[in-house]
C-alpha cells in the first residue's frame, strides 16, 4: 500500500514540475488532457517495468494486484472526458500481450476483457455522477472485476487455493485503501472548491464579489500599468432601486438584482466568457474588460444597456421594467494608484446618475 501511495506521490511530483517548466517557456496547455496523458505514460512505463521484470521470476503474476490498483488510479483520477482513450486503453493491453507472448492464450483474452470491462464500468460511473463521491460503487465495481480477474489468473498460473484467496483478500485491503484515499482528496477539492465560492462570490447572486473585484483590479493595475497596454472598467447600478424595495418589497429587490445578473452575465458569455461581472454593492456592479481599448468595449456595454432596458423582470404582482446608469473608463498613463482609475469610472458613473439617469457616460 505505501509502494501505491509513493507511486502515486511520485506522479504528482512530476506532473507539478512539467507545469512548472511549461508556464515558464510560456507554453499553453490543457491541464487536463496534460495530466492524462502524462498518466498513460506513467503508468504504463510502470506496469511495462513491472512485466519485463516478472518474466525472469517464477510467479509472474506477482504484480497483479499494482495492474489492477493501477486501473482504479489512472481512471478515477487522471482519466480525461476523451472518446480516443476509450479505444486507446484495448491497444495497451494488446501491447501487454504482444509482450508476454499470450496472443494464442484463450485465458489472456479473459483477463483483456475482463479489464476493458473493468476500465469501461469505472469510466461510466465516473461520468455519471456530479455531486458526491460513489465511494461503494467503485468498492463493488473493483471487488467483482478483481475477483474474476484472479479467477483467470488462476486457471492460467494453475495458483494454488490459499495463494488464491490470500491475493484477493490483500486485493481487498488495497482497493479500500486505494479508493479511500481518493475519496478523501476528492472531499478535500470539494470543500476548497466551496470555500473559494463563498469566498469569491456574491451568495445572493452568484456574481463575483467586492473582494474578488479587489483581488482581480489589483492585479490586472499591476500587469497592465504599462504606456503599451490597456484594460477598461464599466461601473453601473439600477436607477431607483430603492423605490422597488419600498413599493415590492426586499424580496423582490432580490430577485431583481439576480435577474440583473442573468442578464448581464448571458450578454458577456455571448461576447468573451473570460469578461467578469462582480457586485461591489447593494445594487451596484462592475465589469472589468482586461485588455480592452474603450472603444472596443462600446458594443459589448451597448448591449448590456438594451438588454436591462428591454427586458421585463417577472415578479408575483407584476412585470417591471428597470433601467440602469453606466459609466465607462479606459486606463490612462496619468493613473498613478488604483483611486485615480476608480474615482474617475466612478464620477462617470454618478455623471449618468445626475443628468437623468438611464444612460451611458464615457470618459
Amino acid at each position: 500500500m505505501f509502494y501505491i501511495l509513493g507511486a502515486f506521490l511520485v506522479f504528482q511530483v512530476l506532473f507539478s514540475g512539467i507545469k512548472v517548466l511549461l508556464n515558464k517557456m510560456a507554453i499553453h496547455y490543457d491541464p487536463y488532457s496534460l495530466r492524462a496523458a502524462l498518466g498513460v505514460i506513467y503508468i504504463m512505463s510502470l506496469l511495462f517495468y513491472m512485466e519485463i521484470a516478472a518474466t525472469h521470476v517464477q510467479q509472474s503474476w506477482i504484480y497483479i494486484n499494482f495492474e489492477l490498483i493501477s486501473i482504479i488510479f489512472y481512471t478515477v483520477i487522471l482519466s480525461a472526458n476523451k472518446r480516443y482513450y476509450y479505444y486507446f486503453f484495448p491497444l495497451i493491453l494488446l501491447a501487454f500481450m504482444v509482450l508476454n507472448s499470450a496472443l494464442t492464450s484463450w485465458e489472456s483474452w479473459c483477463l483483456s476483457f475482463d479489464l476493458i470491462v473493468f476500465y469501461q464500468a469505472l469510466n461510466h460511473i465516473k461520468n455519471h455522477t456530479k455531486n458526491k463521491f460513489p465511494f461503494f460503487k467503485y468498492l463493488l465495481v473493483s471487488i467483482i472485476f478483481g475477483f474474476l480477474y484472479w479467477f483467470f489468473a488462476k486457471i492460467k498460473f494453475n495458483i494454488s487455493n490459499p495463494v488464491f484467496i490470500h491475493q484477493l483478500v490483500s486485493l481487498f485491503v488495497m482497493e479500500l485503501f486505494t479508493i479511500g484515499y481518493i475519496a478523501v482528496l476528492f472531499s478535500d477539492l470539494e470543500s476548497r472548491a466551496a470555500l473559494f465560492r463563498d469566498a469569491t462570490h456574491d451568495r445572493l447572486t452568484h456574481a463575483f464579489n467586492y473582494d474578488a473585484f479587489d483581488i482581480d483590479l489589483r492585479a490586472i493595475f499591476k500587469d497592465d500599468n504599462q504606456p503599451s497596454t490597456k484594460f477598461t472598467m464599466m461601473m453601473f447600478d439600477i436607477d431607483h432601486f430603492k423605490h422597488i424595495n419600498d413599493t415590492y418589497g426586499d424580496l423582490a429587490g432580490d430577485e431583481v438584482l439576480k435577474e440583473v445578473v442573468h442578464i448581464v452575465q448571458n450578454v458577456l458569455k455571448q461576447s468573451n466568457p473570460k469578461i467578469k461581472l462582480y457586485r461591489t454593492g447593494g445594487e451596484e456592479f462592475n465589469v472589468i474588460f482586461p485588455n480592452y481599448k474603450v472603444e472596443q468595449t462600446t458594443d459589448i456595454v451597448n448591449r448590456i444597456f438594451s438588454a436591462i432596458n428591454s427586458t421585463p423582470i417577472h415578479l408575483k404582482e407584476k412585470d417591471i421594467h428597470i433601467t440602469a446608469s453606466f459609466g465607462v473608463s479606459e486606463i490612462s498613463p496619468h493613473d498613478v494608484s488604483i483611486t485615480d482609475f476608480y474615482s474617475r469610472v466612478d464620477k462617470a458613473l454618478y455623471h449618468s446618475k445626475r443628468n437623468g439617469r438611464n444612460t451611458i457616460t464615457t470618459v
